[in-house]
């Protein structure tokens, strides 16, 4: 570590988690892990290879198969096993936030409520281990044939994480995989591997979870591709990219063994301010749906209708409320949005916000720089009097920038236009009006819909979206029931 402020990790970077030992990669190649804030390198890690991924998957392999997880295990010993697990995690939660921290530059206050939410997402799927449950279901034709169903857990899973919420995203996926006897294999973003080998650890220490259940493979889009091709994984779950989601999608319906596929992918999410809203309570929750976790969130709020009675009321509240956010050291408390993840984010969106100065009448409310001079950097950033259909309102950026769309007329034009955009991840409606509110909720094809509030997700909801924002859902029995399979069992008791 070279950072001075990084605790010292409890485990060996440099190694790679699989079937229930750490171990050197096959790979000489490395990749840098840097601190966002600075750009300063704070860890190398392995590189992994295609010999990496198959011995990984092939530990998860014997360990659905022929190991205690799935055929000795009882519901009750995995629910303990996740228990004991969330415990580690609370035990180590300072050191995992201060690392998280510094790895992604998300404020430090912002992830302590990101182990909130991880602590929480194992014990709540905990709860459902010892509940997996099948039907009887009557003699239809012939009195003597008896009929249930058992559901059965999907197999061995290959996970894709983004780096945004790099532990968060972890627990969206894998408790409720391991509630439901599944076994694993991780890959992290190349850009934030620290808090997944810090799990990693603590799935070792707990001393709970058999060899094999659990595997880490680190790296960029090789080992990715090794991952979703391999022929012995039975589902791939994958957050990131349109792009890169249709490529997952496409290479697992090519591979010799179809498998499920659930993605999660990008967002460019409408909110909808109506002229009876509390116009300075929703600024600021307009703002800080987008500007959380710097933007680069996939349901972040970066298309905002503004009723034309108050769209000149309204603009000086916004940017009162994205002027007044504290940019500084990410583990400074006072701290409220940090950098962009790494140089390639900060280049993109740099250059969307070069495109939205050149687009027709759309103009800079505030922001638009660089900032602190040092690391990845940006001033949060809002436009207004953004055509609907001009680039930056319609490609997603995943950065902060906010595009206050062209004053509208009529709650019904809106929805219009927003149903056929290529995403349908989230969006958010602000009105005092019950009508209008089941209006816009009923009609419009979204995941997740927030009524006079953005941003906050539950362990016990589902999430996901329509058309390019993916499909299959995390988070809620929705995602647990995502990991298992039904078994229809037929048996003639007349035999």
């Amino acid at each position: 570590m070279s950072s001075s402020v990084m605790t010292k990790l409890p485990f060996d970077e440099k190694l790679i988690y699989t079937n229930g030992k750490w171990s050197a990669s096959s790979s000489t190649q490395t990749c840098n892990v840097e601190n966002p804030d600075t750009a300063e390198i704070i860890a190398v890690v392995p590189e992994c290879t295609a010999e990496d991924l198959d011995q990984a998957v092939q530990a998860a392999y014997t360990a659905f198969h022929d190991g205690p997880w799935v055929n000795e295990y009882s519901g009750a010993q995995r629910r303990d096993a996740m228990l004991a697990l969330a415990d580690a995690i609370e035990e180590h939660r300072r050191n995992i936030e201060l690392i998280e921290s510094i790895n992604t530059g998300k404020p430090i206050s912002d992830v302590r409520g990101e182990l909130d939410d991880t602590i929480d997402l194992f014990r709540h799927f905990a709860g459902y281990a010892d509940k997996v449950e099948g039907r009887h279901i009557a003699a239809q034709t012939n009195s003597t044939l008896e009929g249930y169903t058992t559901k059965v857990p999907v197999g061995v899973v290959g996970f894709i994480n983004a780096f945004n919420y790099p532990i968060c995203l972890l627990a969206w996926k894998v408790a409720p995989a391991l509630a439901a006897g599944c076994t694993i294999v991780f890959k992290p973003g190349p850009q934030t591997p620290l808090s997944t080998q810090y799990f990693a650890h603590l799935v070792d220490q707990t001393g709970k979870f058999p060899p094999g259940v659990f595997n880490v493979v680190l790296g960029g889009v090789g080992v990715g591709q090794a991952l979703v091709d391999h022929d012995l994984i039975d589902k791939i779950g994958f957050t990131g990219s349109v792009a890169t989601g249709k490529h997952v999608i496409r290479s697992t319906a090519s591979t010799r063994n179809v498998r499920a596929t659930s993605v999660e992918l990008g967002g460019k999410s409408p909110g909808v301010v109506m002229p009876d809203a509390d116009l300075e309570k929703t600024a600021k929750l307009a703002v800080s749906g987008c500007m959380s976790n710097t933007g680069m969130n996939c349901n972040a709020l970066t298309r905002l209708w503004v009723h034309r009675s108050i769209y000149d009321e309204f603009l000086p509240l916004l940017k009162a409320a994205a002027e007044a956010i504290t940019l500084d050291t990410p583990q400074l408390e006072t701290t409220e949005m940090g950098p962009l993840i790494d140089r390639r984010q900060y280049e993109r969106v740099l250059e969307y916000i070069r495109i939205g100065k050149e687009e027709d009448k759309a103009s800079v409310l505030t922001g638009g720089e660089p900032t602190l001079g040092r690391g990845y950097w940006i001033q949060p950033t809002l436009f207004y009097n953004v055509s609907p259909k001009a680039r930056i309102a319609t490609e997603e950026i995943f950065g902060p920038v906010l595009s206050v769309l062209e004053p509208f007329d009529s709650l019904d034009e809106v929805i219009e236009i927003e149903r056929k955009s290529e995403f349908g991840l989230a969006a958010g409606i602000f009105s005092r009006n019950h009508q209008d509110i089941a209006k816009f909720t009923r009609k419009l094809r979204s995941g997740t819909i927030w009524v006079n509030t953005f941003n906050p997700l539950y362990s016990y909801l589902p999430f996901g979206g329509f058309r390019n924002s993916g499909f299959g859902r995390e988070l809620g029995y929705e995602s647990f029931d995502g990991y298992l399979v039904s078994k229809a069992i037929i048996d003639d008791i007349s035999y």
